[in-house]
């Protein structure tokens, strides 16, 4: 037999390994494989893809490789489903500290944050004239990339764990791990058929939970 390649032997060892740890009691593994991206990989196991990113202490959505192992909660697919017929519930509390939150766009939202049917709908969508689309606030670009029916899509991380997810883009003008100062251009519009003209979706997350950015606006 030829001689084992360090590398290889080395990641041999890894799955051979990892595959006998046990998850974390509530959790299952999922190991990525290619062509994986963490919006499929939310999709396949019906979770939300902040919970995703949130329980696995994900710092870059953008970097995974085959074979990163990522824990899923194993009530994920239930609860899922139970989110979608819940109705929207009213946020009154402030942000905490001192991060305020301005519009990205001027224009006129054509979708209301929460529940249209039998789904909850967790942000809003603007459609807008402006050319240029603004972090809501001063943080760091966390994704940059597609995101199912969102199309192309931006998420800035914000003190205090607060997130804003801006969706329905036209061109992305920033990239992963850029900081961003309040109200700076990260993106163009994107064109919708629906609503006849230019549009973008938002959303404003306090660690996984999506508030109704209407309480958080000035």
């Amino acid at each position: 037999m030829g001689k084992c390649p360090i590398a290889f032997c080395a990641a041999l060892l890894y799955f051979i390994t990892s595959g006998c740890i046990p998850p974390p009691a509530g959790y299952k593994w999922y190991y990525i494989r290619k062509g994986d991206t963490l919006w499929s990989v939310a999709r396949r196991n019906r979770i939300d893809l902040f919970k995703l990113i949130y329980e696995n202490n994900i710092k870059n959505p953008s970097l995974i490789y085959p074979g990163m192992r990522l824990r899923i909660p194993v009530a994920a697919r239930h609860s899922a489903a139970k989110t979608a017929k819940m109705p929207a519930k009213k946020v009154s509390r402030k942000p905490r500290g001192k991060i305020k939150f301005k519009w990205p766009a001027s224009g006129k939202i054509v979708r209301n944050f929460g529940k249209h049917g039998i789904h909850r709908y967790l942000g809003i969508t603007v459609k807008t004239k402006s050319a240029k689309i603004h972090a809501a606030a001063a943080g760091k670009v966390s994704f940059c990339g597609t995101v199912g029916n969102f199309g192309k899509t931006v998420i800035v991380k914000h003190p205090g764990n607060y997130h804003t997810v801006y969706g329905n883009l036209g061109r992305i003008l920033t990239k992963v791990g850029e900081r961003v100062g309040p109200f700076a251009a990260i993106a163009t519009p994107g064109k919708n058929a629906v609503y006849g003209g230019k549009v973008f979706y938002f959303e404003i997350r306090y660690n996984t939970e999506a508030i109704d950015p209407l309480f958080y606006l000035d």
